[in-house]
């Protein structure tokens, strides 16, 4: 079935008395039926999966038409009232330009024009060759070469004749190609200005793509520093000089504008340090943080010495926002109970879901319990399709999904941090104002649609609890969690920022008890954009199971400042937090559990009561077991509490369950059976009358509804939680 339309929310979780807009695109009949609904359970219930929705009165339901609303990809930065016609009536333009690999398109380095649209002036890469266009008429130059920074000199002067001048690096001289063939009439409306004073008209001025009536077009992919505009051609021996000066700077040549990437960098704007100071504003993303001309391998973090920072990498295919109207606007209400909801968008037989959270209202008496929704693993995941590496290892990963025939119609909506850029640069950041497809109930069973299963399980037990969320804990750190005896994590909390590990780390530290109930969790540092737009940033930085590698140097985040990479290798190993980490992957069918001769500590009787078999969890919807998918193991070398108790460990993984990358110091033999691949489940009491119990792998929850949850995954779960909910502290043995 065709999808005809989709949607997204501007907040991932809301309070009573927020406000959250819902925003959506048809592809189809404008006429859409719209509806609250409350979630307790996602999958695909023509599956097998536990889907359960409760229509919720809302004063915007009904029926609602909503138009076809298009998405404009691509990073840019901007500035207006740029000053680039000079004193001699030309334009004389520099900049430095960086690309990863060539891309078989044309694509724009700059746009100039004027604000109220006309004739425009740009520069433009085409199979790697730089043009300057106006109009139908391009004068082009000699090819640069990829992965290595080149000087670019645009001079047009005021009769249309162009000069190109490049240059890789300055010792190595300008190369200059004159031509004599005037840019034409287009060039005499451009720059003629009302008046006839071209020197005082204002312009305006993209980087990294060419504007369109203020939408991006034939977007830029690759890095560009120290964009300037002059107000007279240099002389060579300048260029080199220009060459030679730190971003921002300008060694005392004539420049209206000189635009410093290097500023701001965790912000949205670029500064201007050229005398007419027109700042640039960001657009969609680009990448920041991210090394200059200048960088040479002695500095590593760029709040330590911007000026090795000074470029932007930018991507065709970013979008940090789709800008789409909202179809509607709501303050939520008092008289909610805090837990997953979504907007429901039917059409004809397409629908869609908009998901968001309700969290408990500030001065509401919080439960013994709360389900932590792992909203940054989400962002993270988000529009992931299975990569042909990933097909070929696991064939039954290669059914395509409504999801995925939605992405492939349309890539504007953009990838998670798990996709490439055309250049072959990691997606490193991912934001939440655009369609994700697998946010959405019924979507393949990963992330949300898992944690569903945890949200059905905690209703069937009839225990009260609230739904907090990662963005929020971000935001409010530990008073969030304040106040709760127990957190239920999801199947994958795999994406952590500083503060939310730091809230985590105090809260156990004041006797919370946390049931961990995935795999790959707490893997990897993140940091969410300062700005408040729930954007979050990834770096991959030296190891880790990971599908693309963050460049040289390019290891800090932008958003926060910080090193980047496994929290492992950043001195905060999870099997210290809650007893194992990240130990294998595989999909090609789960398995299950084998209780261990430790299981007989009187300590773990709570969590065994009532379970009569020694193999656990040999049943569930992740081809049949409780162990599977990614899973993590006791490791007390790398800080699992030496009191800890592995109660039970898995058992006969097939040949395509995987070592993590970041356990081996050299390759593994193949066909060799690993001990160390194994899901462990622990517990183990903490000082301040707190616990910890892991499952230690993401496949868990899958089995929690088998026999109408009359199993021993489901029993063992409900075990903890009750006991964990009670008042009565731990000891440590």
């Amino acid at each position: 079935m065709t999808k005809t339309i989709v949607g997204y929310a501007n907040r991932l979780s809301v309070r009573s008395g927020d406000e959250i807009a819902f925003h959506a695109s048809t592809y189809g009949s404008g006429a859409t039926d719209v509806s609250l609904v409350r979630l307790t359970g996602c999958d695909d219930p023509d599956d097998g999966g536990i889907f359960e929705e409760t229509e919720i009165a809302a004063e915007w339901a009904g029926r609602v038409e909503i138009p076809h609303q298009p998405i404009f990809a691509g990073s840019y930065a901007a500035a207006d009232g740029v000053r680039a016609i000079a004193g001699d009536g030309g334009i004389h333009f520099a900049v430095f330009v960086w690309q990863n690999e060539w891309v078989n398109s044309r694509q724009c380095l700059m746009s100039l024009g004027r604000n109220k649209g006309g004739a425009r002036l740009e520069l433009y890469l085409e199979n790697n060759v730089p043009q300057v266009v106006c109009g139908d008429t391009a004068v082009t130059s000699r090819p640069i070469s990829p992965r290595r920074w080149t000087l670019l000199l645009i001079d047009v002067d005021a009769s249309g004749q162009v000069s190109i001048r490049q240059a890789p690096a300055p010792e190595h001289g300008l190369e200059m190609l004159h031509t004599h063939a005037p840019l034409g009439d287009v060039w005499n409306d451009f720059h003629s200005a009302p008046g006839g004073d071209e020197s005082a008209s204002p312009l305006e001025c993209w980087f990294g793509a060419a504007n369109r009536d203020g939408r991006p077009a034939h977007a830029f992919d690759g890095k560009l520093e120290q964009p300037a505009f002059f107000d007279r051609v240099l002389r060579d021996s300048e260029a080199g000089l220009y060459w030679n000066t730190a971003p921002g700077e300008h060694a005392g040549l004539p420049c209206n504008h000189l635009w410093d990437f290097a500023s701001h960098i965790s912000g949205q704007v670029a500064e201007d340090r050229g005398g007419a100071s027109r700042h640039c504003r960001i657009v969609n993303l680009p990448t920041r943080a991210v090394c200059g001309r200048k960088w040479d391998g002695t500095v590593h973090d760029w709040t330590v010495d911007s000026s090795h920072y000074g470029a932007m990498h930018f991507h065709s295919n970013a979008i940090a926002d789709a800008e789409w109207k909202p179809f509607a606007r709501w303050t939520v209400p008092a008289d909610l109970p805090s837990g997953l909801y979504a907007a429901k968008l039917v059409q004809s037989e397409s629908d869609d879901y908009v998901p968001f959270y309700i969290l408990p209202q500030l001065d509401a008496a919080k439960p013994a319990i709360a389900f932590l929704a792992p909203t940054a693993s989400y962002l993270a995941y988000a529009n992931f399709c299975i990569q042909p590496q990933f097909a070929a290892l696991y064939p039954q990963m290669r059914e395509d999904t409504e999801g995925d025939a939605l992405l492939r119609a349309h890539p504007e909506f953009g990838g998670g941090l798990y996709d490439m850029h055309p250049d072959g640069s990691g997606v490193h950041y991912s934001s939440l104002h655009r369609p994700i497809v697998n946010f959405r109930p019924k979507a393949s069973n990963w992330a949300f649609t898992a944690d569903g299963d945890i949200i059905a399980w905690l209703e069937q037990t009839g225990e009260t609890y609230d739904t907090i969320t990662d963005d929020a804990l971000h935001r409010e750190g530990i008073d969030l969690l304040d106040g709760y005896q127990v957190i239920v994590t999801g199947t994958h909390p795999e994406y952590w920022s500083t503060t939310m590990m730091e809230a985590l780390e105090a809260w156990l530290a004041r006797g919370g008890r946390l049931m961990y109930m995935g795999g790959n969790g707490f893997y990897w540092r993140i940091a969410f954009d300062p700005n408040g737009t729930d954007c979050i940033e990834v770096r991959r930085a030296e190891d880790g199971t990971r599908a693309w590698l963050s460049e040289p140097g390019e290891y800090y985040h932008s958003f926060s400042g910080e090193l980047g990479g496994l929290w492992r290798r950043l001195g905060r190993t999870p099997q210290s937090l809650v007893g194992v980490g990240f130990s294998a992957q595989g999909f090609g069918g789960s398995t299950h559990y084998r209780l261990t001769e430790a299981a007989a500590d009187p300590r773990a009787a709570f969590i065994l009561e009532g379970v009569e078999s020694e193999v656990i969890g040999d049943f569930g919807a992740h081809g049949d077991g409780a162990a599977g998918e990614e899973i993590d193991r006791a490791d007390f070398a790398l800080g699992t509490p030496a009191h800890a108790i592995v109660i039970a460990s898995s058992e006969k993984h097939n040949a395509l369950m995987l070592r993590a990358k970041e356990e081996l110091l050299q390759t593994m033999p193949p066909g060799i059976e690993d001990p160390e691949v194994r899901a462990d489940m622990v517990f183990f009491e903490t000082a301040s009358g707190g616990a910890v119990w892991s499952t230690g792998s993401i496949a868990w929850a899958g089995s929690l509804a088998h026999n109408d949850y009359g199993n021993n995954v489901a029993r063992i779960s409900t075990n903890v939680l009750r006991r964990f909910a009670d008042e009565e502290p731990f000891r440590l043995p």
